[in-house]
């Protein structure tokens, strides 16, 4: 047996998410039936996240374990001729046997990507606001989420009866300028990195800061959410998943450090 860190990318635009479901398209379907074609048969595979319908990823990272031992670099390119075009293997490494890509996950990061204007061409990777948004306030209110504390408010634990207390290690805003079809569109970035995410906890950070950044929602009523975890904000969208960008996964280096 040999065990292997595959990352991926993929546009989440046409699929039902990652994980596998009868008769619709997800990426962890399209992942097992290109093994397959390959040779690798039923496999045992892990996850370190389930993206949402519709969410895009950059830095996936999957654990397979295999019957036989493949050279890194000769998978990689045998799945990239064999997945779809909307989703790759970008990398491949071999790594211990028992790896297991959600639980030995130490920090991931999430970016979501927010056009304040009417813009068709980038609406399939951004989630399209009709006012533009004050970044001051939308930084100020991200900073409320920085640190330890009960997200219940903001999403849900991704096993029954889980806890939904998680570490926002670092959050930031920025506006860049981005090409896109042969126009230019502003777009502002939210990125989290957190020891690990509750089912639409990064999608409700983005609704609430988006209503904040718009004036729909006040900073002390987001810090009231914190504060009692059993209630959503009122007047928050829970953001749409076109605009979520699943960026990377941070797993311990055999040194000890991260990576």
């Amino acid at each position: 047996m040999a065990t292997y860190r595959l990352t991926l990318e993929y546009d989440g635009g046409d699929f039902h998410g990652w994980q596998r479901q009868p008769r619709l398209r997800t990426v962890e379907g399209e992942l097992r039936a290109a093994l397959e074609r390959i040779g690798a048969g039923e496999v045992e595979l892990t996850a370190a996240g389930r993206t949402d319908a519709g969410a895009h990823a950059h830095g996936q990272v999957a654990g397979l374990r295999l019957d036989r031992l493949w050279e890194p670099e000769r998978l990689r390119r045998a799945l990239g001729a064999t997945l779809p075009a909307d989703v790759t293997v970008s990398a491949v490494a071999e790594v211990a046997e028992g790896f297991n890509a959600r639980r030995h996950a130490v920090a991931r990061t999430y970016r979501y990507l927010v056009v304040p204007r009417r813009a068709p061409l980038a609406r399939r990777f951004a989630w399209e606001v009709s006012r533009e948004v004050d970044l001051a306030a939308m930084r100020g209110a991200a900073e409320l989420l920085r640190g330890r504390h009960d997200f219940g408010a903001f999403g849900r634990s991704p096993q029954p009866g889980g806890g939904t207390v998680r570490t926002v290690q670092e959050i930031s805003v920025r506006r860049v300028t981005a090409p896109c079809g042969g126009e230019s569109f502003p777009v502002v970035i939210l990125e989290v990195t957190a020891d690990a995410f509750l089912y639409g906890m990064m999608r409700s950070f983005a609704g609430a800061l988006v209503a904040v950044a718009t004036g729909r929602l006040s900073q002390a009523a987001l810090a009231e959410a914190l504060a009692h975890p059993s209630s959503r904000p009122e007047r928050v969208t829970v953001a749409p998943a076109r605009g979520l960008h699943q960026w990377a996964v941070t797993y311990p280096s055999p040194s000890g450090g991260d990576q």
